[in-house]
């Protein structure tokens, strides 16, 4: 009489590359009971090389080295993934700093350094960024003043002010150029505040494209070996991080047209 073995058990243990920077990698582990046949049974299964003996036990040695079967943890290794919420949140972010620069060059009756960001001088038949050729800083609450590098560009850069669309009439002085702030009538207030909800408006459309951009490189990394939990939950992020750039856009109007209003 042969006597049997006791069944032993052993954990299979499967994980997934590390696919980003600050991703936590996952780990998936499964038990799983086997048997194993007494030399009497494998004798009467053809042996170690006999006819049955590929079709024995030995396929499920096959398939857990190959990893076949829903969720039995044994996808291939995952590659490096497309998906990267920390990137996602940074450019998010600089979105939301270009709406607030945008906002600091729409004047509301104070003098602010910001509002002639958009000025370029023509020189040598090239526009050249006002910033380039000159220092701009306040003089006083309605004043501005533009201290020019080069005292021969002081006309060029005076005309290029004045022609920028701002409502600006400077005024040259050797190398100098003084710059008044009027107090805006009540018209250019509701049209300044229109102007930042517009840009608000890009702004979002931004984040919106963003999130969505992420969410289709969610879907590639899914069919790419992703475990759906984790899937899943940079799903969430990538919808929170929508969620508050959005807030925050919406929150810097509000300040914004306070202020346009106020002054």
């Amino acid at each position: 009489m042969s006597t049997r073995q006791s069944t032993p058990s052993f954990l299979r243990v499967n994980s997934t590359a590390p696919f980003g920077k600050n991703m936590v990698m996952t780990v998936n582990a499964s038990c799983q009971l086997r048997g194993y046949a007494s030399k009497k049974d494998v004798n009467k299964k053809g042996g170690k090389g006999g006819k049955g003996g590929k079709k024995g036990g030995d396929d499920d040695d096959e398939d857990d080295r190959k990893g076949k079967g829903k969720n039995s943890g044994g996808s291939a290794p995952m590659g490096e993934m497309s998906f990267d919420p920390l990137d996602l949140e940074k450019k998010m972010g600089q979105c939301l700093e270009r709406l607030k620069k945008d906002f600091m060059t729409m004047r509301a009756g104070t003098a602010n350094p910001a509002i002639l960001d958009p000025v370029s001088v023509k020189v040598e038949n090239k526009m050249v960024p006002l910033r380039d050729l000159a220092q701009v800083s306040i003089k006083d609450a309605k004043t501005l003043m533009v201290n020019v590098n080069d005292a021969e560009l002081t006309g060029a850069i005076e005309k290029a002010i004045r022609e920028a669309g701002l409502n600006l009439n400077p005024i040259a002085d050797n190398k100098a150029v003084r710059v008044p702030v009027p107090k805006p009538t009540k018209e250019f207030r509701e049209s300044l505040t229109k102007l930042a909800a517009a840009s608000t408006e890009k702004a979002k459309t931004i984040i919106r494209k963003l999130r969505q951009d992420g969410m289709k490189e969610l879907k590639k990394d899914l069919k790419a070996g992703m475990s759906e939990d984790e899937n899943y939950a940079l799903e969430k992020k990538a919808q929170t991080l929508h969620d508050k750039y959005i807030k925050d856009a919406e929150d810097a109007l509000k300040v914004k047209t306070k202020e346009i209003m106020a002054n």
